[in-house]
C-alpha cells in the first residue's frame, strides 16, 4: 500500500465498518449515518432533523481536495455552485436553527445565504484544532433572536456544547466526515444523522461511536 493510498483510509476503520453506497448504520435512539453526496441528493432522514451543524469546503480548490480523497469527481464548475447546493439542502431540512462553521476564504458566501434562510443571524468569533492562530467563525441562523454562549470558543467545544444546550429532536451533518457532531449528538444522549461522499470518514465516525458504547445495525 502507498503513502497516497494510506491516506484515503485514514485509520484504517473501513476494514472494520466497510459501509457502502446504499447502506444506513443506525443506532437504537435513531440515529444514522449513509454515504451521500448532497450536490446529487441529501438523505430521506435528513430531513426530520430540527438542527443543523456543518462544515463545509472552503473553496474550490479544497471541495476538488475532498472529491479526490473519496476518489470521485467533482460534479460543480465553481464554489458558489457549492454553496447553491448547501442552501438547497437546508431549505429541505428547514431546520429551526442552522450553524455554519466558515473561515476568511468563504465568510462572504455562507454569510450572506445563511441570512437568506433565517430572519435572526449571529455570528461567533471561534477557533479550530484549539489554536488561538487558527480564526474561523460560527454562523448561526434561527428563527428567533438566540445567544447560546458560543463566543471565543474553539469549534470542538463549541459542537459539543451545542449538543449539549440547544433543545433539538435530531441534529444533522451533511458534511459528517470523521464524525465530531456524531460524537458529540451521542454523548449528550441525542438523536442525529450524517452522511458525507467519503466512505472512509464515515467508517471513522462509525468506529468512534462505538467505541463509546454504540451498538450499529446495517440495513441496505
Amino acid at each position: 500500500m502507498t503513502m497516497k493510498q494510506k491516506g484515503l483510509r485514514y485509520d484504517g476503520s473501513i476494514d472494520k465498518y466497510p459501509i457502502t453506497q446504499g447502506e444506513v448504520y443506525s443506532l437504537a435512539n435513531g440515529s444514522k449515518i449513509t454515504i451521500a453526496d448532497i450536490t446529487l441528493e441529501i438523505p430521506e432522514f435528513s430531513k426530520n432533523a430540527d438542527c443543523v451543524f456543518i462544515d463545509p469546503a472552503g473553496n474550490k480548490g479544497v471541495l476538488k481536495a475532498y472529491y479526490t480523497k473519496a476518489e470521485k469527481e467533482c460534479p460543480v464548475q465553481s464554489f458558489d455552485e457549492f454553496v447553491a447546493h448547501i442552501k438547497k439542502c437546508i431549505e429541505q431540512i428547514n431546520p429551526n436553527r442552522l450553524f455554519v462553521e466558515c473561515f476568511a476564504r468563504n465568510k462572504n458566501q455562507i454569510i450572506p445565504m445563511v441570512e437568506s434562510l433565517f430572519p435572526y443571524v449571529k455570528i461567533y468569533n471561534s477557533t479550530y484544532y484549539h489554536n488561538k492562530k487558527n480564526v474561523c467563525w460560527i454562523v448561526q441562523g434561527s428563527k428567533t433572536e438566540e445567544d447560546w454562549g458560543l463566543e471565543g470558543m474553539d469549534e470542538w467545544d463549541a459542537v459539543f456544547k451545542i449538543c449539549k444546550d440547544v433543545p433539538f429532536n435530531a441534529i444533522t451533518d451533511f458534511f459528517l466526515g470523521q464524525g465530531l457532531v456524531a460524537e458529540a449528538a451521542y454523548e449528550a444522549g441525542k438523536v442525529f444523522y450524517g452522511s458525507d461522499m467519503n466512505r472512509n470518514r464515515l467508517a471513522v465516525a462509525i468506529s468512534r461511536i462505538a467505541k463509546r458504547g454504540g451498538e450499529w445495525t446495517i440495513k441496505k
